[in-house]
Formats: structure tokens, C-alpha cells, sequence
């Protein structure tokens, strides 16, 4: 009977214990203005330092390339670290939304190592800001040396006038292994515009297929009418900052920008006409419908896949091929916009040829108020989107113009925290020392396969089992790892069998699952103070209670006095036994005193003062109250701020102990 109160009462206390301790050990999610509405993942920075970046891509593991559109310089990240100097530095014409815009890795790099950017080419060999004119829009594929980009190759000569907006040049490679570039319209209005009996089709508002080398797949839509046309995949396009191809379908999506109403996405299938300038939204919003648009040999029109009335500037789009974030995510459609710098999140429908939205509204494919654009924000407070890509470690990058910085998204790994009851155990070599410990999972994800361990080498054997948290009953099997879901917490029975004498040490035990991080070591909280004798010795096993129940002693003023009690039994042989309490470690501003009370009543039963010294039988239950005296702050940090209660034989061996947190209030 008294084995089993001290083990009720080990597992309620220790639980006490972690509640007070969780938040302090925890880290908070990340505090800047980045996030995202699901509470179990996470936005990092991944590097600062860039100048109004376009566009980024991944050369390797934690290996970035970075466009800056104004200087024309090209970046590298290597692990977060933001590189001195430049890969490449091109003369770019800056002037609105001109200068260094897109950038494309080849499918094949390294094997074949080209990188291809898109630029508004200066025409003075410097960067120039719309006078003189620039050489035009340009895209050219360069060699990778392994440090720098090296022998350009022009592979699409692009009109640049009037403009100086609407240059697009956004670009991506293909499953087909084909290079997709994007370029608006430059404010022309010609038969790419759809307007018939106009300019005939000069390169703008159009997305191109080409070859690696720049020359026209023979399969293009309109391959065989020669020309210009040959080069395009679609056209009708007002402006896009975003392309990107779905990772189970293959198929190819686009953003586009609407003039004051009416940004798109689009499902780009060969020979689209996106309808601009005669159709932004869907055709039954436009009095004309399709009528009036300009109609070549193979091209067909086809609505919006999705519309925001009120223009929030989408830019890239990214399909994430990838369960890194959970399965819920995977495969699902991200865009993000430069005007408020929200992520949008769109999942789609089973056959992957539109949206599913929970809200009746959107049922017209049209965010037409705020109210009916709220299901679709999933992340706030990038400071203007101009890229997002899916890593090579499946995560969500997320490139920030306004800012300078690229942003990953991630599932907060489960955090641990720990601790043991009692905290310290007195043995006879080959008795078995057993003790509570409770690990709890704060973190926003399941813990797997988690259990302690010892670290500490003892001439020991060690063994545990899973309890139940409300009974302390064994449970599962002896030595087996469990799960932990999020915010749950996993209480455990050990077992120290020692084999020879130990001197009195502070065993370190590890808490970690395969998944996670092992907790914090922290001495006296989830360590056990342990000694093992030739012959049998006083175990003073000890728990405290603190008047909050959550292992915290509150001490009402910085001048103001607290107390706690502590409850014992020796589970050994009869000893003279000296109990005291001190801060440990940490200089605390504050007067510990101690005295033996009456179990029944709580009435101190011995002199109050710094020690008590009692003989205290085998089974012996002996209590004892602890007065904290305050004389200055003690800020709330219950892993270092903590009063330790110690029972020691008359060797001045400790033979028992517990400690609680203390702060003023």
C-alpha cells in the first residue's frame, strides 16, 4: 500500500512539474510577422541581405541562386549563408517592371549544367533606368563552372517597347524537358491581344515552348505555321509573373494579372488563348463573351480556373510535390501575390482541372469580396511574393521582394520535455531502484518511437515500461519505444538494478524519440541522484506539493514569503538523517528555513531554522514544511530558478531530494 500511494503520488506530481516547466523549455513559434494558419507549421528565415529578388532556384541541397532586379546581379545561398559578391552580374534596364526577372535550371543539371535567365538587356553595358532604350528582353542560357556563370548564349531575342511594364519572365522547364517562358504584352495591342486585322504576332503576351537550344519543338500547337507563332504554347496573356507545372498531371498552370479587375489563374493546355485584352475573368462576365477573340489555326479558349475581382497582383504559383508539410498539403496548388504579400493555398479537384472551395460563394470561381477570399489565405506577412519553390528537402521556400529574404515553411518538430520522480533514489547492490519519469510531446506533430534511456554509465541494469498516467499502472511492454501525439504526454516506470557499489552520482537519462530532439538535461528535474551501498542504507524517497498544485512556489512580493510542503517515506533502513534547503546553483535573492511538521495537522512540530535533523525509521513517513522568504525579484524560469530539499545521513551522503520553482508574483 505504501509503494502504491508514493507511485500515485509520483505521477501526479510529475506531471505538475512539466506543465510548470513546458512553456519555459519550449521554443515559441517564430515571432515576426510571417505566418501561416496551421498552427503546426512553422515560417523560418533562411537568409536576409537581398536586394528586391525576382526569382530563385535550387542547385543542390541548401544551394540557392538568387536574381536581384535591379543590379543584375545573381546570388548564391549556400546553407543559409548569403555568399559575398556575385555569380554573375549582367547590365539590366530597371525601369518599372524591367530588369532581371527569370530564372530556369536545366532538367538535367549538372549533367547538363545551364542555367537560363531572362533580362531586360541594357544597351550601354551598364544598368541602366529607361534611358537610353534598352537592347530588348532577353533570355540566355549559361554554364555553370561549379563557382560562377560563364559563355551566354542567346537563345530568345524579346521586343522590350513600349512598356515598361507587363515584361513578364517568368520561366520553368517542363516534364517534357521543353523551356516555358512567359512575356506580357508590353501595353501593344495586336492580333496576340486578340485584336483581328492588327500588328500580326510580334512576340508579346505569349508563352513560348522551346528547345533547350532555343529552337521550336516540332510538336508546338501551332508549329506548322511558321513564324513567330511556331515558338508559342499560348498567347492572349495580359501579364504573368507565374508558371508552373502540376506535379501529377504535368500539365502547365499560369498566373495572370488583370488591369484593375480580374487576376487569373489558368490551366494552360496547348493552343490557350487567355483572352486579353477582350476577356479578363470568366467569359460570362464580359458582355462579348469569345466572340470577338482572335482565332488561329489550333488555338482554343478556356476560362479561368480561379479569379480574384479585386486585384492582389498573383506571381508565382507552385504545386507541392511533396508530404513535408503533411499529407494534407501534398499536391495541392500555393500562389502567392506582390501586392499584400499573402500566400494563397487552392486545393484541387479530383480529376486536377480546377478548385474545390468549402464556401458556397466561390462557387462562381471568383473571389469577389474579401469575406469570400479568406478561405483561400494561408499565409501572411511575406512583404510581396515574388517566387515560391519546393525544395530538394520537399519544404516550401518563399522568396520576399519587399523584404530581401527567402522564408521556408515547415512542420514545427516535436519538442520534448522531461521529468523524473523522485529524484533521487539509495540502494543495496542488487535491490532495484525504481522511479517515475514523464515525457510530454509540445511540439505540434506526433512524437515517434520515444523512451528513456540511460546515458550515464553505471555497473547497472536498466529497464522500463509505459504506465498508465492515471493510475500508474504498468502497461504495454517492458523496453518498448511509444508514440506521443501532439500535446500529450507519456508517463514511464525505470528500473536501476546495480551490480556493484555506486557513489552517490547524478545520473543523466535521455528522452528523445526517432523524430525529435532528445529534452533538456536539467539536473535535479529529469536526473536521479543515485547510490548503490555493500550494505542496505536510508532511501528517502521525497515529493513535494506546492499550494498551485503545478510544482511552482508563488511568492507574492519581492519582500514576501512562500511555503511548500514535502511528504517522505524511507524505503531503506533506519538512519539520522539531516534535512536542509538551499537554491542550488543559481543565487537567488531569498531565505530558505525548514521544520518538521504533523502529518495530520501541518503544525510545525521541531524549531524552524536552516536544518532539521530527525532519525527516521524504515517506512517511516515523516513531513516536513519549507518557508521562502523573498528579498528581491525571482523572474519565472522554472529550469534554473528552483529550491532544492535534501536529506542527507550522517556521512553527508544524500540519501534523498526533490526541488520546485520559485518565482515572485
Amino acid at each position: 500500500m505504501l509503494m502504491l500511494w508514493l507511485f500515485k503520488r509520483c505521477g501526479s506530481i510529475s506531471r505538475g512539474v512539466i506543465i510548470a516547466i513546458g512553456f519555459f523549455l519550449v521554443v515559441p513559434p517564430n515571432g515576426t510577422a510571417q505566418t501561416v494558419t496551421d498552427p503546426a507549421l512553422q515560417v523560418t528565415e533562411v537568409v536576409g541581405g537581398l536586394s528586391q529578388p525576382t526569382a530563385m532556384a535550387f542547385i543542390g541541397p541548401g544551394d540557392i541562386l538568387v536574381l536581384q532586379k535591379s543590379d543584375g546581379r545573381v546570388r548564391r545561398v549556400i546553407n543559409g549563408m548569403l555568399q559575398p559578391g556575385q555569380v554573375l552580374d549582367v547590365a539590366v534596364d530597371s525601369a518599372s517592371e524591367r530588369g532581371l526577372l527569370g530564372l530556369a535550371i536545366h532538367p538535367n543539371f549538372p549533367t547538363s549544367p545551364f542555367v537560363y535567365l531572362y533580362y531586360t538587356e541594357s544597351s550601354t553595358g551598364s544598368d541602366t533606368s529607361g534611358s537610353p532604350a534598352p537592347l530588348g528582353n532577353r533570355v540566355y542560357r549559361y554554364t555553370w563552372n561549379g563557382s560562377t556563370l560563364v559563355g551566354p548564349q542567346l537563345i530568345l531575342d524579346l521586343p522590350v517597347t513600349p512598356g515598361p511594364n507587363h515584361n513578364g519572365g517568368a520561366m520553368t522547364f517542363g516534364p517534357d524537358d521543353k523551356l516555358y517562358v512567359v512575356i506580357g504584352e508590353l501595353n501593344r495591342n495586336g492580333q496576340l491581344q486578340n485584336f483581328s486585322g492588327a500588328a500580326a504576332p510580334d512576340d508579346t503576351g505569349v508563352i513560348f515552348r522551346i528547345n533547350d537550344d532555343g529552337s521550336a519543338p516540332s510538336d508546338n500547337p501551332f508549329f506548322n505555321q511558321g513564324g513567330n507563332l511556331a515558338k508559342y504554347f499560348a498567347y492572349g496573356i495580359r501579364n504573368s509573373f507565374g508558371l508552373a507545372f502540376d506535379s501529377v498531371t504535368g500539365k502547365l498552370w499560369d498566373t495572370e494579372n488583370g488591369p484593375a479587375n480580374y487576376d487569373e489563374i489558368n490551366l494552360v493546355e496547348p493552343g490557350f488563348n487567355s483572352g486579353w485584352m477582350r476577356i479578363m475573368g470568366p467569359s460570362s462576365r464580359d458582355a462579348q463573351g469569345t466572340s470577338d477573340l482572335v482565332v488561329f489555326s489550333g488555338s482554343h479558349y478556356a476560362d479561368p480556373k480561379f479569379s480574384w475581382f479585386s486585384t492582389v497582383a498573383p506571381t508565382a504559383i507552385v504545386f507541392m510535390n511533396s508530404a513535408s508539410l503533411g499529407v494534407d498539403y501534398q499536391n495541392d496548388a500555393f500562389v502567392g501575390d506582390i501586392n499584400n504579400g499573402n500566400l494563397h493555398r487552392f486545393r484541387l479537384n479530383p480529376t486536377r482541372d480546377g478548385f474545390i472551395f468549402t464556401n458556397p460563394n466561390l462557387g462562381d470561381l471568383v473571389a469577389d469580396n474579401n469575406t469570400e477570399l479568406q478561405e483561400l489565405i494561408w499565409g501572411t506577412g511575406f512583404g510581396g511574393i515574388t517566387d515560391l519553390k519546393v525544395g530538394p528537402d520537399g519544404l516550401l521556400y518563399v522568396l520576399s521582394f519587399s523584404l530581401g529574404k527567402i522564408f521556408v515553411i515547415s512542420r514545427f518538430s516535436p519538442s520534448l520535455v522531461a521529468a523524473v520522480l523522485p529524484s533521487s533514489r539509495s540502494v543495496q547492490v542488487g535491490a532495484i531502484a525504481t522511479a517515475f519519469a514523464t515525457i510530454i510531446n509540445a511540439g505540434m506533430d506526433t512524437a515517434i518511437g520515444c523512451a528513456p534511456t540511460l546515458v550515464t554509465s553505471l555497473p547497472a541494469t536498466f529497464t522500463y515500461q509505459t504506465t498508465d498516467p492515471a493510475t500508474n499502472q504498468v502497461t504495454g511492454t517492458p523496453n518498448t519505444p511509444v508514440n506521443i501525439t501532439a500535446g500529450a504526454a507519456q508517463s514511464y516506470v525505470f528500473a536501476l538494478t546495480p551490480s556493484a557499489p555506486v557513489v552517490l552520482t547524478d545520473v543523466q537519462l535521455s528522452f528523445a524519440c526517432t523524430n525529435t530532439n532528445p529534452a533538456s538535461i536539467i539536473s535535479g528535474l529529469n536526473t536521479l541522484l543515485f547510490s548503490a551501498s555493500v550494505t542496505p542504507v536510508p532511501d528517502i524517497v521525497v515529493l513535494a506539493a506546492t499550494l498551485s498544485g503545478d510544482g511552482i512556489v508563488n511568492i507574492p512580493g519581492v519582500t514576501a514569503t512562500g511555503a511548500f510542503a514535502v511528504a517522505t517515506v524511507n524505503v531503506g533502513t533506519t538512519g539520522a538523517i539531516t534535512a536542509s534547503a538551499d537554491t542550488g546553483a543559481a543565487s537567488l535573492p531569498l531565505t530558505v528555513s525548514l521544520c518538521e511538521t504533523n502529518p495530520a495537522t501541518g503544525q510545525c512540530i521541531s524549531g524552524i531554522g536552516s536544518t532539521v535533523t530527525a532519525t527516521i525509521n524504515a517506512n517511516a513517513t515523516p513531513t516536513f514544511a519549507i518557508f521562502v522568504q523573498g528579498s528581491g525579484n525571482v523572474p519565472y524560469d522554472p529550469a534554473a530558478n528552483r529550491i532544492f530539499v535534501r536529506f542527507k545521513d550522517s556521512g553527508n551522503v544524500t540519501r534523498g531530494s526533490t526541488s520546485v520553482a520559485a518565482r515572485t508574483q
